[in-house]
């Protein structure tokens, strides 16, 4: 299982952490010189121009830990309640895709920091 987090401040920071039995961060392996391919074992992380990688995490285990089995979890946070409710209510946007599948768009507002661990909490978190 694991976590990623998109958080702002005075630019864009990310993090993505594997985690173990007992949700404690694992190290990742990172590798080079691997063209932007997708990795298909351990905890590696080929890099390139992009991040590509690999969480060894059956499919059927996906968020038994954290109570949502068999689903990400995506979490959104707004500073102000109003805000949250209103997004909510109204989806930017939701369609359907060519290949069969449905799209849902949530806008999510930065948050300024001084920081990118400063409070608030990130404004973008998924969990599987």
């Amino acid at each position: 299982m694991g976590y990623g987090e998109v958080v702002g401040n005075a630019s864009v920071h990310w993090t993505i952490v594997h985690e173990d039995e007992a949700g404690e961060p694992v190290e990742l392996s990172p590798k080079r010189g691997h063209g932007g391919s997708h990795p298909k074992s351990g905890h590696d992380v080929h890099v390139e121009k992009d991040c590509r990688g690999c969480d060894p995490l059956s499919l059927d285990r996906v968020g038994t830990r954290k109570g949502h089995t068999g689903h990400y979890r995506v979490t959104l946070r707004y500073e102000r309640m109003q805000d949250a409710q209103a997004a909510a209510a109204r989806v930017q946007k939701v369609s359907e895709r060519e290949d069969g599948m449905y799209e849902l768009v949530i806008d999510v507002p930065v948050i300024h920091r001084v920081e990118p661990d400063d409070l608030p909490a990130p404004e973008i978190r998924i969990d599987w």
